[in-house]
Formats: structure tokens, sequence, C-alpha cells
């Protein structure tokens, strides 16, 4: 598989909250992985909100969770001070290290887990560097990006080009509308 290749996500959603959970479980999903900052909430934000903290609650009926972080630990353990969701921070994504402590920590194998994260360059390449299945989602808020996610994104509009070029009929039914929506 190319650079390219792992960069194009398996899906992409407009949300965290826009995802058919039931639809991954069917499909044999039984581990989420969710990026934190502009995933579930801005980099901007201090803590999860009721809604998303009721969100997750809800899906660790169905799923085991980890939230899994390039942010280092002051800011993830104060994110989710109103909750005992599992995590992992400063995660170095998109090296392996951070996905296979999630996978430790989780107890989960590599074609169970689904990671759900709103870069192409960590979330998604890191997922598929670690043969994880991946779902890119709608920024949070892309303003409250910090500069290295800045110099990040600038990156992903060239790989995005390249995409386009290279593989038209992935690009439009995976990237196109997350292009559009930024």
């Amino acid at each position: 598989m190319s650079l390219y290749q792992k960069c194009i996500p398996d899906f992409y959603y407009q949300s965290i909250f826009e995802i058919p959970y039931q639809t991954l479980k069917e499909q044999g999903i039984s581990t989420l992985f969710f990026d934190l900052d502009n995933t579930i909430i801005g980099y901007d934000e201090e803590i999860l909100s009721k809604e998303q903290i009721d969100l997750i609650n809800e899906l660790l009926k169905s799923f085991k969770v980890v939230i899994l972080s390039n942010s280092g630990k002051k800011r993830v353990s104060k994110a989710l001070s109103n909750t005992d969701f599992d995590y992992v921070y400063h995660a170095v994504k998109p090296f392996k290290f951070g996905f296979k402590k999630a996978l430790k920590i989780s107890q989960s194998k590599i074609d169970e887990v689904m990671v759900i994260g709103d870069q192409m360059m960590t979330d998604i390449f890191g997922a598929h560097r670690t043969k994880i299945k991946a779902s890119l989602i709608r920024s949070v808020k892309r303003k409250s990006d910090r500069k290295i996610t800045q110099f990040n994104r600038k990156i992903e509009k060239f790989i995005l080009k390249r995409i386009q070029k290279k593989y038209p009929k992935l690009y439009q039914s995976r990237l196109e509308q997350y292009v559009s929506d930024h």
C-alpha cells in the first residue's frame, strides 16, 4: 500500500454523532479509538460536554473505547476529568506506539478496531500503518488548530491533490465531501 493509499480513510462522516455505530458493530468492529482534539472537542475547549460524555458512555455499552491523543497528559486528563474513559496521551501519531498501547489497553485485535479522527496525517495514516481501519471526520473547529496541526494540514492539501489525481474514484467517494466541508 502506497503512502497516498494509507492516507485514504475507509469512511468519512460529518461528526462523531453521525457515525452509524450499529453498522460498524455488524461489520465486526468491537473497539473504537477516538482522537480527542478537533474530533471530540476543539483545541480551545478544556473538557468534554455532557453530550459528548453521554455519547461515549452509550458506546461503552456495545464497544470498548480508548481516547488516543497526541496531546500531553495534562490536556487529556483535564478533558476527561469528569469521566473514567481509558486513554493514551502523547500517542505520537502517526507512529505505531500509541496505537499499540491502545490495543494493549483494550485487549483488542487489529481487525476489531476502528480509529476515528479528524486528521489524515496523524489519525488515518497512523491507523493504516498499524493495519487498523480508520474513519475521517470533519474537524470540530479548524480555527482552533495548533501550529503543528496547521503544518500537517498544509501537507494534507498536497497529498489530497495527489490522491485526487492517482485515485479519483476513492477521492470522490471518501474525500471529496471532507474537502468541501473545510
